[in-house]
């Protein structure tokens, strides 16, 4: 039998309508509202807060989801890249139509083993199958410079002072203090005289004066810090003055874990 024209196109129409409606939408998790973080604790931990996060199908559960924070070199776009994972916290999966009401979390930090600019991605990732997807993700804005912790820390005002005939040099320092979770190992204060203007790594110059202080207890500084060392007198010539913070560790050797340099260059010359 042959179907009038008209009541041909109106099944035709009917047939691609029904296959323009989806089957039931798989369940995805997403991001709801803000997100952001910040690094806590004197860098040991990192604070995540979520507004939310929605399971938007009507019938269909997530699979078990993971909140990843994660330091890139540059924006995620939704495709497979290499990143330092700094934090990460592992959620149920959602029933259908349901949600992770407004959270915060503290989180143990992992931090980047070098310090520079990173752009920050917080991901939500679902287990789908045999393993776990990015469901969604959100870039945080501008870029954050991380990178290790500082376990040490040098406060003004900074004074040195040396004296050729009496044979010393006295050092000053507002403060010294550590964000150890324990005792630090023994310290040592050191007045140097280098040509160049010391950035940090192994120092080269001429070590002016030392002197030794006892660990530090967790929670404890050192204030209002005077101490006068013996004096060796660099040859002559200009050079920079820098006040350098070490630590005895396990290698029974002291290592630079702060420094002070002074703005101004310092003339030398033996009477």
């Amino acid at each position: 039998m042959t179907l009038p024209l008209s009541i041909l196109i109106s099944v035709l129409r009917l047939s691609a309508v029904m296959f323009l409606i989806p089957s039931t939408a798989r369940a995805g998790a997403k991001f709801s509202g803000d997100t952001g973080f910040s690094v806590v604790n004197q860098g040991e931990s990192v604070s995540i807060t979520v507004d939310a996060i929605t399971n938007s199908s009507r019938e269909n559960a997530t699979g078990t989801l993971i909140v990843r924070l994660m330091a890139l070199d540059a924006p995620y776009s939704g495709r497979k890249t290499d990143g330092k994972l700094l934090a990460s916290y592992k959620l149920d999966g959602l029933n259908p139509g349901r949600q992770y009401s407004p959270f915060e979390k503290v989180l143990p930090y992992s931090t980047p083993s070098v310090k520079k600019s990173f752009h920050v991605c917080l991901m939500l990732m679902e287990f789908r199958g045999d393993g776990y997807v990015v469901a969604d993700y959100r870039n945080m804005p501008n870029t954050h410079v991380l990178g290790p912790s500082k376990l040490f820390s040098l406060t003004g005002p900074f004074r040195w002072k040396a004296s050729l005939e009496g044979g010393t040099v006295d050092i000053e320092i507002g403060k010294i203090s550590h964000h150890r979770a324990g005792a630090t190992g023994g310290l040592k204060l050191t007045v140097w005289a280098t040509e160049e203007r010391f950035k940090g790594g192994t120092i080269k110059g001429h070590e002016m004066g030392s002197v030794t202080k006892a660990p530090l207890k967790s929670g404890c500084v050192y204030t209002d810090v005077k101490n006068t060392a013996k004096y060796t007198p660099p040859p002559d010539g200009t050079f920079f003055i820098t006040i350098t913070l070490s630590e005895y560790g396990s290698d029974e050797t002291y290592s630079i874990v702060d420094f002070h340099t002074m703005s101004e260059p310092w003339t030398f010359k033996k009477p």
